[in-house]
Formats: structure tokens, sequence, C-alpha cells
């Protein structure tokens, strides 16, 4: 008997400290995440959402936002969601996995606009102390590229992951030399017909918005776009390479590219296709050869020859 009642007092304090755990771990999940929001409009970005709530007891940790909306105050970057569900253990708490449903998202002066009846996510603190993010469409169905760059309309992927590595305690450098990328990423989709695996990073100030002012501070102190490898694989053809590119006086592409080509004639077939005529012609006189390709005063060149005139980022 005096067992059994050891037992069931030693099963009772664990239970009450279990619950303890939960409820100080939960309550300050929740007040970490309202204190994130709180973080992004103080760095300028506008943030509305409805009741931040908590549940999952016992076993999970689950924080749910109704009616996020995020934007950039210029029209670089808005995200809306009806519903987002995060969810971490106690023995995890390094590690929070997302669902969100009827997300919409439009970047980039509306260059780029995609919505998805549900969207994954993963978010992890690695021991480096950097955190890594893995987006990705549970339910291709319900995924739709209505814009982007060469998309004349909206498109069905067959599947899509990205890849997101940052520093939170990340911090601007007073002597405004940027040698450490603030963003890494790698873009892997998969139309059915055509493979691009894009990786690379962004080095310089944090690009908070899509305006001259924003864009110009990240030119202006060093900032870079670096594209270590890319990949476009279609109906046979290849095509890879890779980049480093800024922005000039005019907030036009500047900087230059490396490509190796197999089967020009296809990737110039798929180039054509989505509105490059110009670069297609240039890419199928090429060959199976490595070229060099140069972006400066507003026009591409390839192997020295102009190929194409290159437009701003942003409307005057």
């Amino acid at each position: 008997m005096n067992k059994i009642r050891t037992f069931a007092g030693f099963l009772i304090v664990g239970i009450l400290v279990y619950s303890g755990l939960w409820y100080t771990s939960s309550f300050q999940a929740r007040k970490d995440t309202e204190a994130m929001f709180s973080g992004w409009r103080d760095k300028g970005l506008k943030v509305e959402h409805g009741k931040v709530k908590l549940s999952g007891f016992p076993y999970r940790i689950v924080i749910t936002v109704d009616g996020l909306q995020v934007r950039t105050r210029g029209p670089g970057l808005n995200v809306g969601a009806e519903n987002i569900m995060l969810v971490s253990h106690l023995w995890t708490p390094g590690h929070w996995v997302a669902d969100a449903t009827n997300v919409s998202v439009r970047a980039a002066d509306d260059a780029v606009s995609v919505t998805d009846g549900s969207l994954r996510g993963s978010y992890r603190i690695h021991e480096d102390g950097k955190a890594v993010i893995v987006l990705d469409s549970g339910d291709m169905s319900d995924f739709s590229l209505l814009k982007a760059p060469g998309v004349t309309g909206p498109k069905l992927l067959k599947n899509w992951q990205l890849f997101l590595r940052s520093d939170p305690t990340h911090h601007e450098p007073e002597s405004g030399l940027y040698e450490n990328r603030f963003l890494d990423f790698k873009l892997v989709v998969d139309t059915g017909a055509t493979e691009l695996e894009a990786s690379g990073g962004i080095m310089g100030p944090v690009i908070r918005d899509w305006t001259q002012t924003s864009l110009g501070a990240w030119r202006d102190a060093g900032g870079l776009l670096e594209l270590d490898a890319v990949k476009l694989v279609t109906g046979g053809g290849g095509l890879g390479g890779n980049a480093s590119l800024t922005l000039d006086d005019k907030f036009r592409p500047l900087g230059s590219a490396t490509l190796k080509l197999v089967s020009p004639e296809v990737i110039a077939a798929e180039i054509k296709a989505i509105g490059l005529p110009d670069v297609a012609k240039a890419l199928a006189r090429a060959g199976d050869e490595e070229l060099s390709a140069m972006l400066q005063m507003g026009v591409l060149t390839l192997e020295g020859q102009q190929v194409t005139a290159l437009k701003p980022l942003l409307d005057d």
C-alpha cells in the first residue's frame, strides 16, 4: 500500500510539474509571437491580425493567429492568410511547424502574385544560431502562380519548395562593408515539364521595402544578389550557371553571369515561350559552350554582343 501511495505521489507531482512547464512555456510562446509582430511594426511593416490563441495541452503547444496581414509600406510585399496555426512541443522549443489556409502573396510591386489554399512551413533554429525556414504547398491542386516574370497567366505547379536561412540576431555593421549574407535561399520548382533550381544569397543591409529609398540604400551600401547555382532542365535541354547582380543608378540590373547550355535550341524555345525572343535567338546561336553575360548600362550582352534592353525594377 505504501508503495502505491508513493508511486501515486510521484505521479501527481510529475503531472503538476509538467503542467506548470507547459503553461509557462506556452504563455511565453504566445507572448513571443505577439512581440514578434510588434518587432515587425517597429521595423516599418504594417501588421494586422485577430486574436492570438493558445491551445494544445497536454501534448502540443499550439498558437493560432486569425486574419494575419503583413505589408510593407510601399508595394514591396503583401502577405495574407485567413488562419495560421503554429505547433511545437515542450521538448522541441527551437522547432515550429506551421499550417496556413487561404494564403495570398504579392511581391516586388505585384511582379509576383501567388495564392494557395494551404501552405506548410517549418522553422528551426540550428546549433550555429541560424534559423532555417522551409515552405511548400501541402496540396498543389489549390496552388496558383498568378503572375511572375515570364508568366502570362495562372499556372499550376507539380511541386515547389523554398528554403530560407538567416540570422535572427543579424545586425548591420556600421562600416558599410557587407561581407556576410543576411539571407541564404534555395528555390526548387517543378512544373511537370520543366525543373528549376536556384540557390544563392543576399548581401547588404536588409531590404524592407520595394521603393527607391530602400533599394537605393541597399545598392549604395554594396548590396549584392549572388546566384551560386542556377539549373533549368526541360525537354532534354539544360541551362546552368551562376551570377552576381546589383542595381545601377536607374534601378536596372547590373552585374555578370556565366552560363553553360545543353541543347541550346530546346532552352531557346523555352526562353521564347516566356516572352524573351531576343534572348532566345542569342542562346540558340550560342552552341554547347560556356558563355559570358554582362548586364550594364541597361543592356544585356552575351559574349560581347548586345541582346536586349533591361527594364528598371521600379517604375518612375
